[in-house]
């Protein structure tokens, strides 16, 4: 039975099922919900044990947890309890599709943390689900920096550690929040010795951020395309002149954003080219060997997430009077590339 203290997780793959299985180790456990959205799901984690493991590192044990509640949404009979903490991790271009199903179970006193590449889901879900300031569900981002990836169905790999999880509140403008008025779930995230949470004020998450969609607007794209791991890019001299022009269009949105325009404590150092540089270049060397997840979701015929990454870049360029032709060419090549990968699927 679901409780007041209820955590409900939506999206089961490597990040879900790796904050599903953090949460349920705590000593002081929290009533875990795992909201799936088909009837096969279901009947894969009941041929499980329904369980989910988490294996740390390429060669060590697999450890399992149980214990976890089941929704199949709009499968199951109706549940009209109210959810209070929803943890987000499917892919940002399904944000709304995902959450709209449980919509009306979410209101004034509900929390959603989204685990997400991206940004612009915040605008995407206050448009199209909450549009009424008085009920919107209060707004939590978590940044992930960890190298994890999915072996088999409900059974994630720590694969490293880099730095530690991110997560903060926002407001339902994406811009600096109040104290929030539940802090239930980010306590609870932080008890977790597994995830390694740190909690940020806005304007450090907001500028987290945006260093990490720097470097995802460079990275994703270009292994994708190149359908490369990581840290071959370092090394492709016909590139360098490529992420030189993205990085520069980048900074210069960056530069004239007005979320961070008035802080006092805003370094205009922190997204020059130079520096935008130097995260890509140290996150290419921390993810040598990892696959990046558009990279995955092309080789696998899943659509992507680039109109969150460098599209999110040419929608506020847009707006601020930027024209960032290199990342619309990298948008209109990553379409046309999963234009062709959806055709070898079904032929």
């Amino acid at each position: 039975m679901a409780s007041s203290s209820s955590i409900y997780i939506l999206g089961i793959g490597s990040i879900g099922c790796f904050v599903a299985h953090s949460l349920r180790s705590l000593p002081d456990i929290p009533p875990i919900t795992l909201l799936l959205h088909r009837q096969s799901l279901r009947r894969e984690f009941v041929s499980t044990g329904q369980k989910i493991g988490l294996q740390v590192g390429e060669d060590g044990d697999v450890d399992e947890q149980s214990g976890f509640n089941v929704e199949v949404l709009g499968v199951d009979s109706t549940p009209t309890s109210p959810i209070r903490y929803l943890i987000v991790t499917v892919k940002a271009s399904m944000t709304v599709d995902a959450i709209r199903p449980v919509k009306e179970r979410l209101g004034r006193d509900s929390v959603i943390c989204l685990f997400q590449n991206g940004l612009g889901q915040v605008e995407e879900l206050n448009q199209q689900l909450f549009p009424d300031p008085a009920t919107r569900p209060t707004y939590m981002f978590g940044i992930v920096r960890h190298g994890v990836y999915l072996k088999s169905a409900f059974q994630a790999v720590l694969a490293g550690r880099i730095g530690c999880v991110s997560v903060g509140f926002v407001d339902a403008d994406g811009l600096a929040t109040s104290q929030p008025r539940n802090r239930f779930l980010v306590d609870t995230l932080l008890q977790s010795a597994t995830l390694n949470c740190e909690e940020l004020d806005w304007t450090s998450l907001f500028r987290d951020q945006l260093l990490k969609l720097a470097a995802n607007c460079v990275l994703n794209p270009l292994t994708a395309l190149l359908d490369v791991r990581n840290g071959l890019i370092a090394d492709m001299v016909q590139v360098k002149p490529l992420i030189t022009r993205l990085l520069e269009e980048i900074s210069t949105v960056f530069g004239r954003l007005p979320e961070i325009h008035h802080l006092s404590n805003h370094d205009p150092s922190w997204f020059s080219p130079a520096s935008l540089e130097a995260v890509v270049m140290d996150t290419i060397r921390k993810t040598a060997g990892n696959s990046s997840s558009m990279r995955e979701d092309i080789r696998k015929g899943r659509p992507t997430e680039i109109e969150f990454i460098n599209g999110w870049i040419i929608k506020r360029g847009r707006e601020l009077g930027v024209e960032c032709v290199a990342n619309l060419s990298l948008i209109e090549l990553i379409l046309a590339r999963s234009s062709i990968s959806d055709q070898q699927a079904t032929t």
